[in-house]
């Protein structure tokens, strides 16, 4: 393979938010050498320095986020994505839907892993994140699923797709960002709208947040009555596992898979 078409996945610690850090945490060096230098306030300087220590803290966690999370380095987001293929309980034909595919990554691993698919991949691409469309058709090509991958520009609260397309879907760490007015349980039942009745879905997300689901039995017990006929939820960080220094409040903490048929 030329190195030109090597995938480029990104990284799910974007390299725009460990530059911010670098920034600040350069700027608060500058700062406590010219408030040493220049003789401010004990007060004051104490204040820059504890600042600085914060700062440099959250910069080498975030790095070391980074490097755990990267598919050169400690490959824990390959590791993530094959947990959840592995929980989709689907014979690989038809066509499968992975909503917010990011750099398609996901979307691409069940390409491989079920010949028979065609796999589409949606994402907002907003400018949050280092992903875009060019990067997902070029990271196809490069693991040489092209003719089998489609991917588009789409919004997760309102699919640009008929009721009933897909024959399994797929999501990982999507639904969490997503913020339209629309309840989380409704986005939910708009990812489970466009798969056929009898098809497969597994969904990861921050289902375990009571901050960000309430109740989440309330809502599977709704799921159960009128949208899926199957679900099954089960703790991610316990079943990849995830290393315990990475599981800290605002980070993954509460991450959940449910994986059933519609």
């Amino acid at each position: 393979m030329k190195d030109n078409m090597k995938p480029e996945y990104g990284n799910w610690v974007p390299t725009k938010l460990l530059a911010l850090l670098y920034t600040i945490t350069l700027a608060g060096i500058v700062l406590l050498y010219f408030s040493i230098v220049y003789h401010w306030a004990v007060l004051v300087i104490i204040m820059i320095a504890l600042l600085l220590s914060i700062s440099l803290f959250f910069s080498c966690y975030m790095t070391a986020f980074h490097h755990a999370f990267s598919f050169g380095g400690g490959g824990m987001m390959g590791k993530v994505h094959e947990y959840v293929a592995e929980h989709l309980p689907w014979d690989g034909r038809g066509r499968l839907l992975d909503v917010g595919c990011g750099a398609g990554a996901l979307t691409i691993r069940c390409a491989k892993r079920f010949p028979g698919a065609h796999c589409t991949g949606i994402d907002y691409w907003g400018i949050k994140w280092d992903y875009s469309l060019g990067m997902c058709q070029h990271n196809a090509e490069a693991e040489q699923v092209a003719g089998r991958c489609t991917f588009k520009q789409g919004d997760a609260n309102h699919l640009d797709f008929e009721d009933e397309t897909f024959d399994a879907v797929v999501s990982n760490f999507v639904y969490h960002e997503v913020n339209d007015g629309r309840s989380k349980e409704e986005l939910l039942r708009e990812t489970l709208r466009v798969l056929k009745k009898g098809g497969s879905f597994a969904l990861q997300d921050l289902f375990g947040q009571k901050s960000v689901y309430g109740d989440f039995q309330i809502m599977i017990d709704s799921l159960k009555r009128d949208a899926v006929s199957e679900i099954h939820y089960a703790d991610s960080c316990r079943e990849i596992p995830v290393p315990k220094w990475m599981q800290v409040p605002g980070m993954l903490t509460g991450v959940g898979i449910i994986y059933g048929k519609k």
